[in-house]
């Protein structure tokens, strides 16, 4: 048996030597510009873990060597191993914040541009149309919604919630400021309720990595929350950076509860802090 210290150990079921994750790091980057080893190592460990047990193999070698035969796609890889917990109006309390202190600056332009990073199956999709409705701010936007994984961004394509998400969903609509019942916006079929698509009209799709790619469009507003926790302190700035790019002069960022730039000290000059309780910044 190899000695202990060769492996990377989390549990008992499955061992990744330092050897196969080093050589996975620089296959999937090298193929596929996925920057694997930005991430976390721990929650990116247990992740591989995860798409090595759905996907019914022994190894991450066995993984790697599906991705280069073709018999797994990286599509089908990225599904698995990306995160795509959701709910609709998470996070309620910033989403007032959102609404009472940067929605305001755009009631007075003609249109405005947002990028949404990492919509995943909808939810969070559909959260920012019913927000932005509710504000008569949505027939003046061009939302661009986004997810790294193609699969999964398909599925945004269509919102749709179970019942009982909807039920337990009002609470936090109401806490983010909503003033209708929530399934106003939700037309039922059976067990499962699906976004108006009136709502998505103003919708344009595309993949997304956060890490490195680019798209022609410039944003007034750009909401990624609970992505940055995913990566790693040092790379977190290449990932606000690359945001940066894509942003507008005195443009906004909404970050996540638990996530704060304050701390990349390298960005102290690249933004402005609107509201801290709640993460949001703006473009200097």
């Amino acid at each position: 048996m190899p000695a202990q210290g060769n492996y990377i150990k989390r549990n008992n079921l499955l061992q990744i030597s330092v050897s196969e994750l080093d050589a996975f790091h620089e296959y999937i980057e090298s193929e596929y510009q996925f920057k694997l080893k930005w991430y976390n190592s721990a929650s990116a460990e247990r992740r591989l873990r995860k798409t090595i047990k759905n996907l019914q193999l022994n190894s991450l070698t066995d993984l790697q060597a599906g991705l280069q035969k073709g018999s797994i796609s990286f599509q089908r890889f990225l599904s698995e191993f990306t995160v795509n917990v959701t709910q609709v109006f998470r996070e309620p309390e910033s989403l007032k914040d959102l609404k009472n202190n940067v929605l305001p600056f755009f009631r007075k332009v003609v249109d405005f541009n947002v990028l949404l990073v990492g919509s995943s199956s909808g939810a969070e999709l559909a959260t920012l149309c019913i927000i932005l409705k509710e504000n008569g701010l949505l027939k003046r936007s061009k939302i661009v919604a986004t997810d790294i994984s193609e699969n999964i961004l398909k599925e945004a394509y269509k919102p749709k919630l179970q019942k009982s998400d909807l039920i337990e969903g009002h609470e936090n609509y109401l806490r983010a400021g909503g003033y209708r019942e929530l399934d106003h916006y939700f037309l039922g079929a059976g067990s499962q309720a699906y976004l108006d698509e009136s709502l998505l009209e103003k919708v344009e799709f595309k993949t997304f990595d956060v890490c490195h790619s680019q798209l022609e469009e410039r944003f007034d507003l750009v909401i990624c929350k609970n992505v940055l926790i995913y990566f790693q302190y040092d790379e977190q700035h290449h990932l606000i950076n690359n945001l940066s790019r894509h942003m507008k002069d005195k443009a906004f960022l909404a970050l996540g509860e638990k996530e704060s730039i304050l701390r990349l000290q390298k960005l102290n000059d690249t933004f402005s802090l609107v509201t801290g309780e709640y993460n949001i910044y703006r473009k200097n």
